[in-house]
């Protein structure tokens, strides 16, 4: 179970930096401004890679996206579960202090 959790989160860390990537990549969807794309393809482009790779482009951010949610889900399922203890534990009686 170990090593299937280890695969899922490298497959989650390659997933996060593929999104990462497309979302600055991908130009402005308002008339306004340039955007984070504008840094690396110049205020004069209007695409990186042409007007039907941007749309492939976003088909491909929202799957990465529910791959990622999916992901994070599954490894948090199947994971080591955590013992976990309550600070008040073995600390006496429920009774509140005198003054």
């Amino acid at each position: 179970m170990g090593a299937l959790v280890v695969i899922l989160t490298l497959v989650f860390v390659i997933a996060c930096i593929l999104i990462t990537f497309l979302v600055l990549i991908q130009p402005p969807h308002s008339d306004g401004g340039t955007g984070l794309a504008g840094a690396f393809i110049g205020a004069g482009g209007d695409s990186f890679f042409g007007t039907k790779a941007m749309t492939m482009a976003g088909k491909v951010t929202i799957v990465l996206a529910v791959l990622i949610v999916s992901l994070a889900i599954t490894i948090n399922k199947i994971g080591p579960a955590k013992k976990t203890r309550s600070i008040m534990e073995g600390q006496g009686s429920s009774q509140p202090a005198e003054k």
